[in-house]
């Protein structure tokens, strides 16, 4: 059974649409694009340094790598160790960055270097912790820190962060020095925050990471408590007792691991380096999805030399002046000189601006319609008087930009940016109207492509339209489907409703 024209059209549109909007979502939902080419992020470089001595024979470093953030999009990495070998191995579930080798004596010095962002700072949801590291409590210091959060009058909430907040204040409690004089270590202070939470029903973790500081030379690394909330995850600083952003630091330990690991060598040391660089959204998003392999990424403009990605910026909006000339002509009713001459126009006044493209254009083909009229009276050949058109047009061309470079008027310089081919065409075809139909058909229909032009260029010079195109070029396949629709469409068109409207009194 065949299906007819008009299923099949629905069909086609409707595939070109969830394509084109299907393609465009997981760019901007998965792939982290920007809704325009102009937006600016925040890219994190973190450096890192491990310096040892080994001993002379086999060495093997292990050195935590960071955290797997969800919002923490890794754009690009590397790392520097001349005559180690290096891999990623997993030891209960933490990843390690390892680096061995047969044979090292002496200093080293081992770089790593990565660029990341974070693509929202919104409180994450992720999986819930699994285990709390608990304090060690003598049986008076248990009885010490039950009366301390019996006297706490709080609403137990296992969402609110302000409840937290005033447990982890509780740390810095006079009666709390029975406890603390023998435990004075950031880490031993943020475990027993991290006791006092659990006992008050919060389930939580120590964890350790660097903060994202701008132009840090030597970052130390800190020490935080990570508390379950609800289904998300919140950070917390116990020294200031404040609430920290995810895209405020990188966390290097989770599971009370040490930082780093060496065997056949001693004196090891570690430190980070970070700087905070402004940088166009799309290019990281596009480093990205390279990094990763991504076909729709490495089979696309983007993987073209930036010169040639230029070019296909122009053309990519030549789709939307034909879009104009579309509804124009068909759902309009306009007329105009030629089917697509009116994008050409379009394209000439991104170069030259619309005032004075209109203005080059009207004295172009003003000149060129007199002069045509004259060869008109010659009775030439075809070929020949498009010929000698294409000539005056040239010699137009070079008398304007004469005359504007002596008046000091440079913008008339830019008459060599139309088309001199269309243009002799445009003149061979208004001259031929002009005799079979008059003046006032050609007035029509050079008005109404100058206007077709002129919606078009503010179209396609619009720098949110273009930007969005040249993001996700699948939406050209929604641009065709719309096309394609109206390309079916065998009603009225509004021009005709004017036409007609005088039927209406009988």
């Amino acid at each position: 059974m065949s299906v007819s024209s008009k299923h099949q059209i629905e069909i086609l549109v409707a595939i070109l649409i969830c394509v084109g909007f299907g393609a465009a979502l997981y760019k901007y939902m998965v792939l982290g694009f920007p809704l325009f080419a102009s937006e600016k992020e925040t890219v994190w470089q973190l450096e890192g340094k491990v310096s040892f001595i080994a001993d002379g024979g086999p060495v093997t470093l292990n050195v935590n790598l960071p955290d797997e953030n969800p919002h923490r999009k890794i754009v690009f990495s590397d790392l520097v160790a001349s005559g180690f070998e290096y891999q990623e191995v997993t030891e209960q579930g933490v990843r390690l960055a390892q680096w061995s080798a047969e044979h090292a004596i002496g200093p080293q010095v081992i770089y790593t270097r990565s660029e990341s962002y974070f693509r929202d700072s919104a409180e994450e949801v992720r999986e819930p912790i699994e285990a709390v590291s608990l304090f060690g409590l003598t049986e008076a210091q248990d009885v010490l820190l039950q009366e301390l959060l019996g006297e706490l009058e709080i609403q137990r909430d296992s969402t609110s962060v302000l409840t937290v907040v005033q447990l982890l204040n509780r740390v810095g409690d006079e009666r709390l020095a029975f406890i603390l004089r023998d435990h004075q270590s950031v880490e031993q202070r943020n475990r027993l925050a991290a006791h006092i939470l659990f006992e008050a029903g919060y389930t939580n973790r120590v964890v350790s990471g660097i903060y994202l500081e701008d132009k840090a030379r030597s970052q130390p690394i800190h020490h935080f408590v990570e508390v379950q909330l609800d289904r998300s995850r919140v950070l917390f600083d116990t020294r200031e007792v404040v609430q920290i952003p995810w895209d405020r630091v990188i966390l290097l330990r989770q599971f009370g691991e040490p930082v780093i690991e060496l065997f056949g060598g001693h004196n090891s040391e570690v430190s980070y380096a970070t700087t905070k660089v402004q940088r166009a959204a799309f290019t990281s998003a596009v480093n990205l999805a390279a990094n990763t392999e991504n076909p729709l990424i490495d089979f696309s403009i983007y993987s073209l030399p930036l010169s040639e990605q230029n070019t296909f910026k122009l053309l990519l909006v030549i789709p939307l002046g034909a879009l104009v000339v579309v509804i124009l002509r068909n759902l309009v009713g306009i007329r105009t000189s030629g089917t697509f001459m009116p994008v050409l126009i379009a394209l000439t006044f991104l170069q030259t601006s619309l005032l004075t493209g209109l203005m080059l254009f009207v004295a172009v083909v003003g000149v060129g319609l007199i002069l045509r009229s004259y060869l008109s009276r010659l009775n030439l050949l075809l070929v020949p008087r498009i010929a000698s058109v294409l000539v005056f047009v040239i010699i137009i061309y070079a008398a304007i930009g004469i005359m504007s470079s002596k008046m000091g008027w440079q913008a008339g310089l830019k008459v060599t940016f139309f088309p001199m081919i269309i243009l002799s065409w445009t003149i061979e075809r208004m001259s031929i109207l002009w005799d079979e139909e008059g003046g006032h058909e050609v007035m029509i229909q050079g008005g109404g492509s100058l206007l077709t032009a002129s919606l078009a260029f503010l179209l396609m010079s619009n720098p949110y339209v273009a930007d969005t195109i040249f993001l996700y070029p699948e939406l050209l396949l929604v641009l065709l489907a719309i096309i394609i629709s109206i390309g079916s469409y065998s009603g009225y068109r509004l021009s005709d409703l004017l036409r007609f409207s005088p039927m209406e009194r009988y």
